[in-house]
């Protein structure tokens, strides 16, 4: 899953710096029955100059005109639209080997952008539109956030926090355990390593008050209450949690 959330914000930071919305696609067979894999790419990448590529994964169900079966057609001729609020991606061309290669295009839509701009985030150029249909930010969900009180998001922001499926019921979760003023980038770097309203309530159960950052850190050093209670064991009493990460740095609990 962690894999997947990379590669659709490689893939949107690739397109939302291209000043162009069109290139070459190809669609084939995903890691799951459930998903495809689309991989674009613009300029000259032949002569390795100028290349710009990138490669996510998609489930089929938000395509149109396209099935899994279809890439079993040889020489099929497909048109495969993705509908997004931000816009239309779509991939035409033909099956070959397993695989639709074709053109690729990105048409935005104005009245998505015009909204947006409404709602305070300016600069929506068609390039950042393609990046917002691919992780398929919308309208209510833009709210929903706002509504939420996060903090200094911005139109390029949006997409870390969409991708990590940062929500309003994750961000109301995290306040009424004591976060009451969140900001965007720190949200996507706590969703991003597993950080949740459970989690902090398992924390404050070891009788830790931690920060926003010293969850961020608990978390990705996997400090949990049989590890606290294992160097409780081999005589670190009542360790902060700044000890608990350097025990986990240096591997003093191996």
């Amino acid at each position: 899953m962690r894999r997947e959330l990379v590669g659709m914000l490689l893939l949107a930071a690739v397109v939302a710096g291209r000043a162009e919305t069109s290139g070459d696609c190809s669609i084939t067979a995903g890691r799951s029955d459930e998903s495809m894999s689309i991989s674009w790419e613009h300029g000259d990448c032949a002569e390795g100059r100028h290349c710009h590529e990138g490669n996510s994964d998609m489930v089929w169900n938000r395509w149109t005109g396209i099935e899994p079966q279809d890439l079993q057609r040889e020489g099929a001729t497909i048109d495969a639209r993705r509908q997004a609020e931000a816009g239309e991606m779509r991939c035409v061309g033909k099956v070959h080997d397993g695989a639709l290669r074709g053109a690729y295009s990105f048409t935005p839509d104005a009245q998505f952008a015009k909204r947006m701009e409404e709602m305070g985030f300016d600069d929506q150029t068609p390039e950042r539109l393609q990046g917002y249909a691919m992780l398929d930010v919308t309208i209510a969900w833009v709210k929903e956030l706002k509504d939420a009180h996060v903090e200094d998001m911005t139109a390029r922001n949006l997409m870390g926090l969409r991708a990590l499926k940062v929500d309003g019921p994750y961000v109301r979760g995290m306040i009424a355990a004591g976060y009451s003023e969140l900001h965007a980038e720190k949200l996507t770097s706590m969703k991003a390593v597993g950080v949740s309203p459970e989690k902090v309530q398992a924390v404050r159960a070891m009788g830790y008050a931690p920060t926003e950052e010293e969850l961020i850190q608990m978390s990705i050093f996997k400090i949990d209450a049989p590890f606290v209670e294992r160097m409780k064991q081999r005589g670190f009493k009542n360790p902060t949690i700044a000890q608990l990460v350097k025990i986990k740095i240096f591997k003093l609990d191996e």
